[in-house]
């Protein structure tokens, strides 16, 4: 059972804005790490884009090569984690549950992000006794590093072993809301990942190459 990310973004339909993130990919060869880590950040986004608030969905790769499990909340944060399909649905979601509420509890964009149109302003005084308002505005991607929140990752790499997913019957309940979904379903109508990929801010012309050939040789497993 393979966790090998999480990434956590401010939900936008259009583009989400990725605020922190965690990748394990330690397992793969050191070359190959920077291509899957795009490709895991690309499908991210991407998914994360097409997954309505309030909605938790769980998007099986081709070949089912991995699971990409999403939660929107309502209040306009959406999360998602990759993993490998014998990787339990419920600890997937228990993680994603926990890993949002800490982020929210120890961000130091707290205030940004829950203000109207994600902007925070500030009234200050100047030596002058004249006022100056100074904004806070997210607009670009933050990858902050979050200690809490490596310390959660870390935790559910091994899931058998975290007692506490297993205690918590609420979380019986919120699995049985997953929808189950296959990448195609997400998409628009006369789109295609080719497309999408080559579009892309989070794929080098590297990677996308990486992913064209190992497609070709129907290889596709070897990203995750």
């Amino acid at each position: 059972m393979k966790l090998l990310s999480v990434l956590l973004y401010k939900w936008d339909k259009e583009h989400p804005i990725l605020l922190t993130s965690n990748y394990n990919l330690q397992d793969y060869n050191f070359f190959q790490r920077k291509t899957i880590q795009e490709h895991i950040a690309f499908h991210s986004r991407l998914l994360c884009s097409r997954v309505q608030q309030g909605n938790r969905v769980t998007v099986t790769f081709p070949q089912d090569i991995g699971h990409c499990h999403i939660y929107i909340s309502n209040n306009g944060l959406g999360i998602c984690c990759i993993t490998s399909p014998d990787y339990p649905v419920r600890c997937a979601f228990s993680l994603l549950n926990e890993y949002l509420k800490t982020y929210i509890d120890s961000s130091k964009n707290h205030d940004a992000l829950f203000s109207s149109d994600f902007t925070t302003t500030n009234n200050n005084n100047n030596n002058n006794n004249n006022n100056s308002i100074a904004s806070n505005i997210i607009t670009k991607d933050q990858n902050e590093s979050i200690p809490e929140c490596d310390e959660i990752f870390k935790r559910y790499q091994d899931p058998l072993n975290n007692d506490k997913i297993f205690k918590v019957q609420k979380d019986l309940d919120e699995v049985r809301d997953v929808m189950l979904k296959n990448i195609e379903d997400l998409l628009h109508r006369g789109e295609t990942l080719d497309t999408l990929m080559q579009k892309s801010s989070d794929l080098s012309a590297a990677s996308y190459q990486f992913y064209r050939s190992a497609k070709k040789n129907n290889q596709c497993c070897q990203l995750y």
